[in-house]
């Protein structure tokens, strides 16, 4: 054992593994709060600015919502899957996932039933006050949606991914389950 501990060879494995520790144990620790950082911004507005992204979203939700309770009363066959698709989203804002591509697939998926129904609901004979419902909602989803695609937040992650997507950093990240944040849109 003795020789073993006195050999170069063994010092220098040694110094090998204690580094590779080290820059495991600093990227899972210093980089991920880096990446939860940028990640956070998603979820949080700095004082002063607009909403954040995800506070828009649950307001794209509120809208959508109305479209689908709308078309409900009218008897509309795709409502369903537009409510399974609120509720997703809205429990993937509720976690704060880190997973904004999720967030954004889902965010995709119910743009796109919401406009379905919207465009079903333009020739269906609804009520003044399910027209007057519909006008409401269409005008507080395309606010929420000028809103995200407006957010300073895709130009702050694009920003970070420039700096820090490069090796070894996006190796060693994959390794210890660090997830880089990723523009929204």
């Amino acid at each position: 054992m003795k020789k073993l501990l006195d050999s170069p060879v063994f010092a220098l494995v040694l110094a090998v593994v204690v580094m590779f520790g080290t820059m495991l144990v600093s990227t899972k620790v210093s980089f991920g709060r880096k990446c939860r950082s940028v990640t956070g911004e998603f979820y949080t507005a700095s004082e002063g600015s607009a909403p954040s992204v995800a506070t828009q979203l649950r307001n794209f939700c509120a809208a959508a919502e109305q479209v689908a309770l709308t078309a409900e009363q009218n008897e509309l066959p795709e409502v369903g899957n537009t409510l399974r698709q609120i509720d997703d989203l809205r429990n993937l804002l509720y976690q704060q996932t880190d997973d904004l591509a999720a967030v954004n697939e889902l965010y995709q998926e119910l743009l796109s039933s919401t406009f379905s129904l919207e465009n079903v609901l333009a020739r269906a004979e609804l009520t003044s006050s399910q027209a007057e419902a519909l006008a409401v909602a269409q005008h507080d989803a395309a606010a929420a949606k000028a809103a995200i695609d407006a957010s300073g937040f895709n130009d702050m992650a694009r920003s970070f991914l420039k700096r820090y997507q490069k090796f070894p950093t996006v190796g060693l990240a994959g390794m210890v389950g660090v997830k880089m944040p990723c523009p929204f849109s």
